[in-house]
């Protein structure tokens, strides 16, 4: 999931955050091993990667979607394969969408995809060979997937706005301003 799906060639393709062909390279040997596996693609794809998509049936490409429907859509993926290649130091505001929707993923071990281990929702892994390895696992394996799903989901509940409202107003806000 992306604003925008940019593959080589595409102007705004440097950024890893658009780029898709690191993904697309993991998919094949993926697809190689699971093919009866789909990867859905939600943003706007460019013309360069529609046009190099076109004959892939194990390729969806969903377009750009409203963020209610992009939600609901990646909360029917079986596993998430968020394949950056950079860690760019802040938060992966869709790592935190992912686990709020309790979907498993695999993601480099980056700085910033570290709340995926820490809340058992995902496996971080060191390279492209392990990548490919945990997520053919997960889309294979019920067992292994459900763990991390029932985790992803426990801590999306916990991590919830009306949650931490009321945590904070508990733990900080009562505690340390209490009502005169």
């Amino acid at each position: 999931m992306a604003a925008h799906l940019l593959t080589a060639g595409d102007r705004g393709a440097e950024n890893p955050l658009y780029n898709v062909d690191h993904l697309l390279e993991l998919w094949d040997e993926i697809h190689a091993r699971v093919p009866e596996g789909r990867l859905w693609l939600v943003g706007e794809p460019s013309t360069r990667l529609r046009d190099r998509l076109a004959d892939r049936g194990d390729i969806l490409l969903f377009g750009r979607l409203a963020r209610p429907h992009a939600l609901a859509t990646a909360a029917a993926f079986d596993v998430a394969p968020y394949a950056r290649t950079a860690d760019q130091g802040i938060r992966a505001a869709k790592i935190s969408e992912l686990i709020g929707l309790g979907v498993p993923t695999v993601s480099y071990d980056y700085a910033v995809t570290k709340n995926l281990e820490e809340l058992g929702a995902g496996i971080l892994v060191p390279d492209a060979r392990a990548f490919v390895e945990a997520t053919v696992r997960l889309l294979t394996d019920e067992e292994a997937r459900r763990p991390l799903s029932t985790a992803a989901a426990r801590a999306g509940r916990d991590l919830d706005w009306d949650v931490l409202a009321r945590r904070y107003q508990s733990e900080v806000l009562d505690r340390y301003l209490p009502p005169e």
